[in-house]
């Protein structure tokens, strides 16, 4: 596993990480208050040839995804990233799984069309499955009904991270009149531009995470060409796709932490408290905290290569977890060593801890470990679910 502060021959990842620490932790602040999509953050990854990362060297991408080449470097990117902003990374990190889905699924028509335009530039890709009022991540109540030469679709989606800037946009429906599933699900290339796509972001209001713009999208009777149709009913649950996204978020997790924890310890030092006996306490239970969570994301990643899938689901969702845990844990103990002026607007301490709020919770934190001990008691389980 890469380290987190990379060696000289791993040259973009080092400017990466001087760019997130001082540039992306920098402009964030704005982007927080303005609720504007990091947009110049993600150019500058993209300068540095590394916004593509889990494309096949084939297609001109980094083949970093957890079956490629160099299996997990996009974690790595998105983790550095998270040093200086988590929205950002969360951008990055829905960017590249929509992309790895559409490269692993798409023809070779689909590939012309879509794919090389996406990577041959900055680009920005979406995926959306979730709607107001859903209950399953599989389940949903927008429709596609078939029609000669495509599908014409009707329903509301919502959390489209990239929304307001997407090129192409993964959205997640069911076939009309198909209750199970595994058979009537279905993914669909959408273009902002088609007639009858809507997509606006007025609603994003949260609590942290604010730059990670993420859109409602109104599908009112868009038709959608065959052409458009990515896999077959089904691939995405068939294919245990959801699985394999746990590491993003633990990435990002993980990324936030020790940028949180890397401010601490230059303010510690800055304030000329780092004699102070019970604040090395403090900083060695959180590096104990950070380096656990460390362990087990470098070994989940590894598991993708070594172990069956679900073993490997569930290693990623106990990393996912720790990660998640050592998030609040050192949070909490920052908050309340860091002194008074520390949360002051000036600092980033206080936008660090609402990301991590925020963006925890999205992913289910609880029915994470839940999902872990029904299978460890031998109960029925699905360990592809986010939430």
């Amino acid at each position: 596993m890469p380290d987190i502060h990379p060696h000289p021959q791993a040259d973009p990842l080092a400017r990466l990480h001087a760019l997130a620490v001082t540039e992306f932790r920098a402009r964030a602040a704005a982007h927080e208050q303005d609720g504007t999509l990091p947009v110049e953050n993600l150019q500058a990854v993209h300068r540095l040839g590394l916004l593509h990362g889990t494309v096949s060297r084939a297609n001109g991408g980094l083949d970093g995804s957890l079956a490629g080449r160099d299996p997990g470097l996009y974690l790595q990117v998105l983790r550095t990233i998270c040093h200086g902003d988590a929205s950002t990374g969360h951008c990055y990190q829905v960017h590249n799984h929509a992309l790895w889905i559409l490269e692993a699924l798409a023809t070779p028509a689909q590939v012309e069309r879509f794919l090389h335009p996406l990577v041959r530039r900055f680009s920005l890709a979406a995926t959306v499955g979730s709607e107001p009022g859903r209950t399953n991540i599989y389940e949903f109540k927008t429709k596609a009904r078939r029609v000669e030469g495509g599908w014409r679709v009707g329903g509301v989606k919502n959390f489209a991270t990239n929304g307001p800037a997407a090129d192409l946009i993964i959205t997640f429906v069911a076939i009309d009149g198909i209750d199970d599933y595994f058979d009537n699900h279905l993914m669909l290339l959408l273009e902002p531009s088609m007639p009858g796509v809507t997509v606006t972001d007025d609603w994003y209001r949260p609590h942290g995470m604010r730059a990670a713009r993420s859109s409602v999208i109104q599908l009112d009777d868009v038709f959608v060409p065959d052409l458009h149709v990515l896999g077959e009913p089904g691939a995405y649950p068939r294919g245990r796709w959801q699985g394999r996204f746990h590491l993003g978020f633990a990435a990002n997790y993980l990324g936030t932490t020790e940028g949180l924890y890397d401010w601490f310890l230059e303010h510690a030092r800055s304030r000329g408290r780092a004699a102070n006996p019970l604040i090395q306490l403090r900083t060695g239970e959180m590096r104990i905290a950070l380096d656990s969570a460390r362990a087990l994301f470098g070994q989940a990643i590894a598991a993708w290569r070594t172990e069956e899938v679900v073993e490997a689901e569930l290693q990623s969702m106990s990393a996912k977890y720790a990660a998640a845990r050592a998030a609040f844990e050192l949070a909490q103990t920052v908050l309340r060593n860091a002194g008074a002026t520390a949360q002051f607007d000036e600092h980033p301490l206080g936008r660090l801890v609402r990301d991590l709020e925020t963006h925890v919770v999205h992913s289910g934190h609880d029915r994470t470990a839940q999902i872990i001990g029904q299978a460890a008691l031998g109960q029925q389980f699905d360990s592809t679910q986010q939430r």
